[in-house]
């Protein structure tokens, strides 16, 4: 959600931080799987099963993730939004940026 720091913006913050070189129309596509590690105390005891179904996926990216990655798209194009239809990642959705427009 808008006011933490989504798995995108600290994926792509890493990379600008750990290469100095790196530019935004470097950045190919960023990948996002929500996975669920253990459940909450309300939610009881569930084997894994029902862990991959308290994920959220596919995770679409939130409002300020998608500013960060617009930004992106401006100077790249092609770059791509990868997400999964659960955690075995049976499924893989790859779409640009545009498609949220």
């Amino acid at each position: 959600p808008t006011g933490t720091l989504c798995a995108e913006r600290n994926a792509i913050g890493n990379a600008l931080a750990a290469d100095q070189t790196l530019r935004r129309k470097d950045i190919k596509a960023v990948a996002v799987l929500s996975i669920t590690l253990s459940p909450s105390p309300q939610q009881g005891q569930g084997d894994e099963e029902d862990l991959g179904e308290l994920a959220l996926n596919p995770l679409d990216p939130c409002g300020a993730c998608m500013e960060w990655l617009r930004k992106i798209a401006e100077v790249n194009p092609d770059f791509k939004v990868i997400s999964f239809s659960d955690t075995n990642c049976n499924k893989v959705y790859i779409t640009g940026v545009d498609y949220w427009q």
